[in-house]
């Protein structure tokens, strides 16, 4: 999508910051490698937890900013003291950021898409725990889209306890202001069209000879009139059911008359021929 084309390039663009972070990802590796080299028997966690102190938690809280700041460029801003008053944010001591998501990034003058502002801070433990997470509406988004939003959001939050989310719950944002504007439609070409109609057509079809029309007294009498009206119109003549009509006797009676003479006329030919 051209969302993520887009934070490609970005991420493209910041290579030293890139080179940092896989550093000290590596320096992370090797110095857990030696920890279990040391303890081979490490004690058993439970499910859903991490064995991380507070340097871990913090280091990969910096490496998530970073990677962000990369991707993102001008559309993560760190909030400052006086924004955050005016928030009225909860816990001044977190320091938090504005992520702007904007659903058509190349949206023609004149128009409105709706812009969010996902505005998110690390917490102690994240992220073996929820970030804290607060939404606004930037442009076209009423009351009622941010709280659905939110609800989508903490949902897609317990889905990535334990791993960096914030990539994620933007994208997840995106998508939904995209879908509300109807930009994720699917697009068919013009053979598609073409084949879905015609498979239409043909399903009305089959439902209509399925259904089919009822053979009554009246429905033959009224096709009957309609069928001489035409025979007429084409032969110029009335038609008289009398004069037309042939019952069943009168089949089977002419049809072995007609035998009988064919049958006749081979035998006298038969007999002229012998010698």
């Amino acid at each position: 999508t051209l969302w993520n084309k887009r934070w490609e390039k970005r991420r493209a663009l910041s290579t030293t910051k890139g080179v940092k972070a896989r550093r000290r990802a590596l320096r992370e590796r090797e110095r857990v490698a030696l920890l279990r080299k040391r303890n081979p028997f490490p004690p058993i966690k439970v499910a859903g937890t991490m064995d991380r102190d507070a340097e871990d938690y913090a280091m990969e809280q910096e490496m998530e900013i970073e990677a962000l700041e990369a991707i993102l460029m001008e559309d993560i801003t760190k909030l400052t003291d006086s924004e955050k008053e005016d928030l009225r944010l909860d816990n001044d001591a977190l320091q938090c950021y504005r992520v702007k998501v904007e659903a058509d990034e190349n949206a023609e003058a004149g128009s409105f898409p709706p812009v969010l502002g996902l505005i998110f801070a690390h917490t102690e433990k994240y992220p073996d725990e929820l970030p804290f997470l607060r939404l606004e509406s930037l442009a076209s988004l009423t009351v009622s889209d941010v709280d659905r939003l939110t609800e989508i959001l903490n949902a897609k939050m317990e889905e990535c306890l334990g791993m960096s989310m914030i990539y994620e719950l933007c994208t997840e944002a995106k998508d939904w202001m995209q879908n509300k504007m109807g930009m994720n439609e699917v697009i068919e070409d013009e053979a598609e069209t073409k084949l879905r109609l015609a498979l239409e057509e043909e399903e009305r079809r089959a439902r209509e000879r399925a259904a089919g029309t009822p053979c009554t007294p009246e429905s033959f009498a009224e096709w009957k009139a309609a069928f001489d009206k035409e025979m007429e119109a084409l032969t110029g003549k009335k038609v008289n059911d009398d004069e037309t009509k042939l019952t069943g006797r009168k089949f089977f009676e002419t049809r072995d008359v007609v035998e009988v003479e064919e049958s006749s006329d081979e035998d006298d030919e038969a007999l002229d021929s012998f010698p």
